[in-house]
């Protein structure tokens, strides 16, 4: 599980709270993840992340449209790319939970899925792309 953390913060409150509730959905995969077997908690949470994340990037994208953030193109392919990986994951960890039993390297790959979504697909995406944000947005909820 990752801690949302104060290196993380774009500055601005909406972007802010929405990145964390995220995070937070990614860890909730993760701690549903340990029952594996109650799999209504691992779909729901995936779909959960699935579409708010899809809401997160629209959001955001207004965001930037309204204050001309000059990275909005390269942000927008980010998030178009990062899209596509959460669908892909999402299917596959479907495809997995249609199994009656799951075998030791299905929890394990759905792990390394969600330590994937925590880390490459989030962090990274905070760190590299969206903290570029700071002081293009204001402060507050627009």
């Amino acid at each position: 599980m990752i801690k949302w953390d104060t290196r993380f913060s774009v500055g601005h409150l909406a972007a802010d709270a929405e990145h964390k509730l995220l995070l937070t959905t990614i860890n909730a995969i993760e701690i549903a993840l340990r029952h594996p077997q109650d799999k209504e908690p691992v779909l729901f949470f995936l779909d959960q992340l699935y579409e708010f994340g899809i809401a997160h990037f629209q959001n955001e994208e207004k965001l930037q449209l309204k204050h001309q953030y000059p990275f909005l193109e390269d942000n927008a392919k980010g998030h178009t790319s990062l899209a596509i990986t959460l669908n892909r994951i999402r299917d596959d960890i479907y495809r997995i939970m249609e199994n009656e039993t799951l075998l030791e390297e299905d929890i394990s790959k759905m792990y390394d899925y969600v330590t994937y979504l925590a880390k490459d697909w989030l962090i990274a995406h905070l760190l590299k792309e969206d903290l570029r944000m700071k002081g293009f947005m204001g402060e507050g909820y627009e």
